[in-house]
């Protein structure tokens, strides 16, 4: 496994009144544009998806199966909007008409803490070009640990680190609902 030191964006000197900008250097030289992560929806490739300029292997993840559910929706795609917003609206995948000031406290707070649980859960396996140069850095305010995840960090300790417990698996929120696993 590739540790996040090996992988990941580097951050520019050069900043904005948010924080730093992102330059897409893969230490491995893995670098997608959407197009290339289009072809990783786990019907012949792995499924990846990417969050703030991350790409992520998910294939290990049954949420992200191709034939249903986050497969369908995400496999392939650039999430952050989507995340951010928590949206499960396909036209929310792929989304880059944004940045982070548009974003509510709240917003980028849960924006941080699936930064944190697909960092702590998914191999990160290449850069998304198309954040080149991207304002990207999430402010202080929105660490993970100041936000439970509606179905993730519900009291299963996700959020924080913790392994879930086994026989449980956390379900994607859906704006409306209240927190929740789902009992296997």
């Amino acid at each position: 496994r590739t540790s996040l030191n090996q992988v990941g964006i580097r951050f520019t000197s050069q900043s904005s009144a948010m924080g730093a900008k992102a330059s897409t250097q893969a230490s491995d030289g893995k670098v997608f544009t959407l197009e290339k992560l289009a072809q990783f929806d786990g019907t012949t490739m792995p499924s990846y998806i990417a969050i703030l300029g991350k790409v992520y292997d998910v294939s290990e993840s049954s949420n992200f199966q191709a034939g249903g559910g986050y497969g369908d929706l995400w496999a392939g795609c650039d999430c952050t909007y989507a995340l951010a917003s928590l949206s499960l609206d396909k036209d929310d995948a792929n989304r880059l008409d944004w940045e982070m000031s548009q974003f509510s406290e709240q917003q980028l707070k849960a924006l941080a803490a699936w930064k944190s649980y697909f960092d702590q859960k998914y191999e990160v396996v290449g850069v998304l070009a198309e954040y080149e140069g991207r304002d990207i850095e999430l402010p202080e305010i929105a660490t993970a640990a100041q936000v439970q995840l509606p179905g993730i960090s519900g009291g299963d300790g996700i959020a924080a680190g913790k392994t879930p417990p086994a026989k449980v698996r956390p379900c994607a929120p859906v704006v409306g609902e209240a927190p929740r696993v789902e009992r296997l």
